[in-house]
């Protein structure tokens, strides 16, 4: 990478360090073209305004090149096989794999859907020396509408994601009533499924659930299910065959990756998973474990003369909105005596820094220190060409459970450079990533 000089830096954007770059006008028109392709779809983000686009436009889609593209079909195998073993100690009663699965789920919500293995999932992975990092596991996810309205402006493919879609019978997608947010985004995806498929592809929310014999897709964690009336929750869960992911809690809970590092399950996971797949797990997630309910003190004086190295993550809290996006996550190198304050809150069951939220669990795992890339985006005022340097990614792909283990469906690329957070915004360039089609 290039070494700028401070003296060529640009802050006129919140949140965005940028630099001047030359106006090669093939890539300039193509960023004016993606951008104009994005706003006429109206995609947004939270609350953002439908005629800008919520973030930052890249001049071209993120190359994944061979070797990485090879590295995350094998990755997407390995964690469907974790999600298969999780699943499986569950349903055999395993006491500690039940510990970790249950945390913050109600009793009438455990257990259900054991005959089902998961079928749609989506990795959160940071790059590091190369090589993927897997930081999270998403069961009921975003970025499917994104793909559509991705594909009309930089022309990267999406018909095998909704295909995968398709083939699985999928007519609704049924919604977590607190996230609204998130309505125009499969709203798209829906128009997608009608456009491609001539599918009646709706989008309702949870609390308007009515079986009428359709397949739907649940956006919703299992146990956020508990937020509606126990007559409403009956039919949902009388319904269960007919809702992709199916409804077993384990697969949507932050805790999951856990497993792998487990001592407890250790002879287990590594029996089940076999040796190849182990070492593409241990090679792949960050070492992390389930902050007891009560820490042994001793322990979380040790965990605070690390901070560097390490990440703390809400992975349950009386506040749910801490368990969706960047919220509950807290780092350990921006400020020792914040991470102090930090694991004391945790140790206590509290919310850092959110005194209204009055239970949390965490889990807390190696901190990943992410590649930098310099990445060309379009200023939004200027309309020229800028370059963002040293940026962290973030990559989000997304699977489907094949014959083969699990089929890689496409994804895209955030990059953020005044944050550790690599979350989209104003602030972030996204783009899709563009698999290779010779393998490694």
């Amino acid at each position: 990478m290039k070494a700028f000089a401070r003296e060529d830096r640009r802050h006129d954007l919140a949140g965005v360090v940028y630099v001047p770059t030359p106006q090669d006008p093939d890539r300039l028109g193509a960023a004016l073209r993606a951008e104009e392709a994005l706003v006429a779809l109206k995609v947004r983000y939270g609350g953002s305004d439908p005629e800008r686009v919520p973030w930052l436009v890249a001049a071209r889609p993120f190359p994944l090149g061979p070797g990485l593209t090879q590295r995350l079909e094998r990755l997407g195998a390995a964690v469907c096989a974790l999600c298969d073993t999780a699943r499986d100690l569950y349903a055999e009663g395993e006491p500690h794999a039940r510990a970790v699965l249950d945390i913050g789920v109600p009793e009438d919500l455990r257990g259900r859907d054991l005959g089902r293995r998961i079928e749609l999932f989506r990795l959160d992975v940071v790059l590091s020396q190369g090589s993927p990092r897997v930081t999270e596991i998403e069961e009921a996810f975003g970025n499917v509408g994104k793909m559509h309205a991705f594909e009309r402006a930089y022309g990267v493919g999406a018909s095998d994601l909704f295909r995968a879609f398709h083939q699985r019978g999928i007519e609704r997608i049924w919604m977590d009533d607190q996230y609204p947010m998130y309505r125009p985004e499969n709203e798209l995806a829906a128009s997608r499924m009608r456009e491609q498929f001539g599918r009646p592809m709706e989008v309702e929310f949870f609390s308007s659930f009515r079986d009428d014999g359709r397949r739907g897709w649940r956006f919703c964690y299992v146990k956020e299910l508990r937020q509606y009336e126990t007559r409403l929750r009956r039919q949902i869960l009388a319904a269960a065959e007919r809702l992709i992911n199916p409804l077993f809690h384990g697969y949507g809970t932050k805790a999951l990756l856990s497993l792998l590092w487990d001592e407890a399950l250790e002879c287990r996971i590594v029996q089940r998973l076999g040796a190849q797949t182990l070492v593409v797990l241990r090679t792949s997630v960050p070492h992390s474990q389930v902050l007891p309910a009560r820490p042994d003190p001793a322990w979380v004086e040790q965990l605070k003369a690390c901070g560097r190295q390490k990440v703390l993550k809400v992975i349950d809290s009386d506040a749910p909105e801490f368990t969706w996006g960047s919220r509950g996550v807290f780092f350990g190198d921006h400020s020792a005596s914040r991470w102090r304050r930090a694991l004391d809150a945790a140790a206590a069951g509290r919310v850092p820094g959110c005194p209204e939220a009055t239970s949390a669990r965490f889990v807390i795992s190696d901190l990943v220190e992410s590649d930098r890339f310099d990445v060309e985006f379009l200023h939004p005022e200027s309309r020229q060409l800028c370059l963002m340097p040293r940026a962290r990614i973030r990559l989000t792909p997304i699977y489907a459970r094949d014959e083969h283990g699990s089929e890689l469906l496409g994804g895209h690329a955030t990059f953020v450079n005044t944050s550790r957070k690599v979350h989209l915004g104003h602030h972030a360039i996204c783009t899709p990533f563009v698999p290779s089609l010779a393998r490694a």
